[in-house]
């Protein structure tokens, strides 16, 4: 019998050890991506809250501004927007946002990396601008600053604007 339960303490010891060391060595991660639209404002605002260990802090995604969009539809458009970045975070999905042309319209999507545009079939449609407005200064001009480049991009070398939705700074 001795020898039995010596064989049991021998092969759970290890199994506990790993176990043990597996909690401790999990790495901190944010509790929550949470996106909201604000409307209490002039201008409509697209808002992820980040929560990690306790602490929220918000940024500022994008601006609906009046020069691209009525107060109604720049309302609707930001909790549209809102609603389709939540569900885009929660399924761990897009990793940028993009401005293109899409079928005569100018248009902001989410897409999965860099070099794709707006008609890629995992490419998920946001907002539509006016026919007039060129995709990639509207994207630019309304991204937050936690979001936007140091400059807009230069049509001669890049035809589309590619922001981070999970940008660099980010504490996870």
């Amino acid at each position: 019998m001795n020898n039995l339960q010596s064989w049991a303490t021998m092969a759970t010891a290890p199994i506990l050890a790993l176990g043990a060391i597996l909690a401790v060595s999990v790495p901190s991660r944010a509790n929550s991506v949470e996106v909201t639209c604000k409307t209490n404002a002039t201008t409509p605002k697209v808002i992820l809250s980040l929560e990690k260990d306790g602490s929220v802090k918000d940024y500022i995604m994008l601006n609906f501004l009046t020069k691209y969009f009525s107060a109604l539809n720049g309302a609707q458009n930001c909790q549209n927007t809102a609603k389709s970045l939540q569900s885009i975070y929660d399924m761990g999905g897009s990793e940028y946002l993009t401005a293109d042309r899409l079928n005569e319209q100018s248009v902001v999507c989410a897409v999965e990396r860099r070099g794709i545009g707006c008609n890629h079939y995992s490419a998920k449609v946001l907002f539509i601008l006016k026919p007039v407005d060129n995709p990639s200064q509207a994207l630019y001009e309304m991204l937050g600053s936690d979001f936007k480049q140091g400059k807009p991009s230069d049509s001669r070398t890049l035809s589309r604007t590619y922001t981070n939705t999970k940008p660099f700074w980010w504490p996870f």
